[in-house]
């Protein structure tokens, strides 16, 4: 079910409120729960993300309000998770298997788990 949701995901250029990892994220959890996490934000441009991010405090606030719980420290396939990549950053993804998949400026990314620093526990398989 989280392989056909991830597959799910119509691949398109990086772009802010419509293509990115949030968006990506969103559209994922929007498969596997039926619930849309992220209807309350419109953004469509970098800077408008970045004002969101700094009225939450960063990712990690801004994914609990949107989510309405806290982090965990058992999350599972299919899950939302902040990974920290080298030069990139921090960006959102879905736990899967001993990976992320994520969403980046260049595609699609799988990173290894150790990046993973948090995990919100949403889908329940």
């Amino acid at each position: 079910m989280v392989l056909q949701a991830l597959n799910s995901w119509k691949r398109r250029q990086f772009e802010y409120g419509d293509s990115d990892c949030c968006q990506f994220v969103a559209h994922v959890l929007l498969e596997l729960t039926g619930k849309d996490y992220i209807h309350a934000f419109g953004y469509n441009s970098e800077k408008g993300a970045e004002e969101i991010l700094a009225e939450h405090g960063g990712l990690e606030g801004l994914v609990s309000f949107a989510l309405q719980t806290l982090p965990s420290e058992e999350f599972g396939d299919g899950d939302p998770v902040i990974v920290d990549l080298p030069i990139i950053g921090e960006a959102m993804g879905i736990k899967f298997g001993t990976e992320a998949v994520c969403l980046t400026k260049k595609g699609m990314a799988r990173v290894n788990e150790r990046y993973i620093i948090k995990g919100w526990k949403i889908c329940h398989q």
